[in-house]
């Protein structure tokens, strides 16, 4: 069979339910093994995002139409079908010949004789049902799994958000997130690199001063002459705005714990200049590997890696440290979609305790009128200004800090903390706090 995008987009899936990883792993480990073109790349990694994303509400289609229960399907056929399902219903650029032929294809090679009949009739029988009604899956809208996001979660943003902002918060995650890009202003201007990302048929809208929304596929910016080059990082704004509540300055030495894969340390690292230094670490020892890979790409020589666990190594004093703290990750499900199936409600209370203590040891490092900032991706309130309370609370040495002034305004509350929700502001949801040592 030949390698195409939906070859390489069922294995991902495949490694991702039977191995239980990231799917950002899974990806990796398949593109190891294939080496496929970039385009096929992209293609694939989109497939695998969208299957993921709406996987819950691909199955209720694919048990209404098969009338099978999703639970009695092989996992291989369960796959294909989902893959089959979302380019059939939501591709527009994909003749449905296209998609049935492909998955046949992929039945015979993954699956028995008779399952390769299976597919095929399903398949048909969708397109016929979509041809003759397109509000067929009306029925389906009002059954749990439509939102494809977890009853516990959807519960809990319920609770938070009421009835409107959760219907608006499931409709952003479940769409595709938006692609941006950060460079450095003070080496080349918007203009410049819009112009060099238009000589290579990329299209891009300046949406912050060094912040660049892509309106092409990530293949395209990955083999871009600005991306290759390091002049360009793929960051989120919320992501950058993290790093701007810090303040770093040219010739600050500045600590970022829990830090790889490093795109906040490189846009530290800017900062600082060639007179600062970022000491950046990670527990993990293949993500500093990542870290360290992506600084030479950039041509950085102002981060110094380690491997280190950021609730008891000991790490340089400094007058500045961003902890970026392990968390649920809420924020960024409509960025990284496997994370809703990933996650428990019990991992809330267990993301807790990891994030106070870190933040009690790091604190240790800080040199007295240092600044510190606290940050997560996730939009649960106990992950974010509890722990920040909590501490401080405790440590009658230091205080909460207004975050510097350069941020839209909707995007930071009470000018202490910064607070991001995707169904509000657009971009995904962060939480970043600065506190100082007195």
């Amino acid at each position: 069979m030949k390698i195409n995008a939906r070859f390489i987009a069922f294995y991902i899936l495949k490694k991702f339910e039977h191995e239980d990883i990231k799917l950002s792993k899974a990806r990796n480990d398949i593109f190891i093994k294939f080496s496929p073109k970039n385009y096929i790349k992209s293609r694939a990694m989109m497939l695998a995002n969208e299957v993921t994303r709406l996987r819950s509400r691909l199955d209720l289609m694919i048990a209404y139409i098969s009338k099978q229960k999703i639970k009695r399907l092989k996992k291989s056929q369960a796959i294909i079908l989902r893959i089959g399902f979302y380019e059939i219903i939501y591709d527009k650029l994909v003749p449905n010949y296209a998609s049935v032929d492909s998955s046949v294809k992929m039945a015979h090679k993954f699956l028995s004789r008779k399952s390769v009949g299976f597919t095929n009739a399903v398949l048909r029988n969708l397109i016929r049902k979509k041809d003759s009604n397109k509000y067929w899956f009306k029925l389906l809208e009002a059954k749990s799994g439509w939102s494809s996001i977890p009853q516990w979660l959807e519960k809990r943003w319920l609770k938070q958000y009421g009835q409107l902002n959760l219907d608006r918060l499931i409709n952003y995650v479940n769409n595709q997130a938006g692609t941006y890009i950060r460079f450095n202003d003070k080496l080349k201007s918007n203009i410049d690199i819009a112009r060099q990302f238009k000589d290579e048929d990329i299209k891009s809208d300046l949406v912050l001063k060094n912040i660049l929304k892509v309106r092409s596929s990530n293949g395209k910016i990955l083999s871009s002459n600005l991306f290759k080059s390091g002049d360009v990082s793929i960051q989120s704004p919320s992501s950058a705005a993290i790093v701007h509540c810090l303040d770093a300055k040219n010739g600050d030495k500045i600590l970022d714990v829990c830090a790889a894969p490093g795109t906040k340390a490189l846009q530290l690292a800017d900062l600082v200049g060639k007179t600062g230094l970022v000491y950046a670490s990670d527990i993990s020892s293949d993500r500093v590997a990542l870290g360290i890979k992506d600084m030479q790409r950039h041509r950085r020589k102002n981060i110094i890696w380690h491997v280190k666990d950021a609730r008891k190594d000991t790490y340089e004093k400094v007058d500045k440290i961003l902890i970026d703290a392990p968390c649920s990750g809420t924020g960024v499900i409509g960025r990284k979609p496997d994370i809703r199936w990933r996650r428990n409600q019990s991992d809330i209370k267990i993301f807790v305790h990891l994030q106070l203590s870190i933040l009690k040891h790091i604190t240790k490092f800080l040199k007295k009128g240092g600044f510190l900032v606290y940050a997560t991706c996730s939009l649960e309130p106990e992950e974010n200004l509890n722990v920040v309370e909590q501490f401080l609370n405790l440590n009658g040495n230091f205080i909460a800090d207004e975050i510097p002034a350069g941020l839209p305004m909707a995007w930071v509350k009470n000018k202490l903390y910064l607070n991001t929700l995707p169904h509000l502001h657009g971009v995904d949801g962060m939480f970043a706090m600065r506190i100082k040592k007195t």
